[in-house]
């Protein structure tokens, strides 16, 4: 799951929001002198990862992927995820898509002093273009995947992208109904267990 998933499931709670982005940018041990309910934001990012990384529909939605792609397929699929979510937000979202947007802004600023500077950079040029709201555009979609074929040394695959919101966009959608509620129930449960 990308950012836009993290802090949808992360919701309402202000810290786990935050955690849900800040999530990305601590890597190792999570700090003990990160505010507690920040630590438990960071703590659930990771488990929403490794949850989504052994879903059933992920592995399918990956196969779905040309050969070329299957490799860096989670990454990608983390991405068409929010894509996915913010075009059915009306279903799986918390109020209208850019007053969670703002929302989700909000409370990751209230804890931006964790962020490391580059993160905080990160942060303030997603914020200034409202990239969460933005996934609903393919676009969008399109250039934070060729970003991250650039990282993992993969630009010539970049071709390849368009099919995943074109002509692939159906089944993967598909296969989101399927294990976003999934894994919003194990969310749920973590909650539970970590109040």
């Amino acid at each position: 799951m990308n950012f836009l998933a993290h802090c949808t499931l992360a919701h309402p709670e202000t810290a786990l929001i935050a955690g849900g982005f800040i999530g990305d940018f601590i890597k190792g041990p999570v700090p003990s002198e990160l505010p507690e309910r920040l630590q438990a934001g960071i703590r659930l990012h990771r488990r929403i990862d490794s949850m989504s990384n052994r879903l059933p529909g992920i592995a399918v939605s990956v196969r779905r992927l040309g050969p070329g792609l299957r490799r860096p397929g989670p990454v990608l699929l983390d991405i068409v995820a929010d894509h996915c979510l913010a075009l059915r937000w009306d279903t799986h979202g918390h109020g209208e898509l850019t007053a969670f947007t703002a929302l989700a802004y909000d409370a990751i600023g209230a804890f931006d002093q964790f962020l490391p500077e580059h993160g905080r950079r990160y942060f303030q040029r997603i914020r200034d273009s409202d990239v969460f709201a933005r996934y609903l555009e393919p676009e969008t979609v399109l250039r934070a995947m060729t970003y991250v074929l650039k990282r993992l040394r993969l630009p010539h695959l970049t071709d390849e992208l368009d099919d995943i919101v074109g002509a692939h966009l159906a089944d993967l959608m598909a296969d989101f109904e399927e294990y976003f509620p999934e894994l919003r129930t194990a969310v749920v449960a973590w909650k539970e267990e970590n109040a």
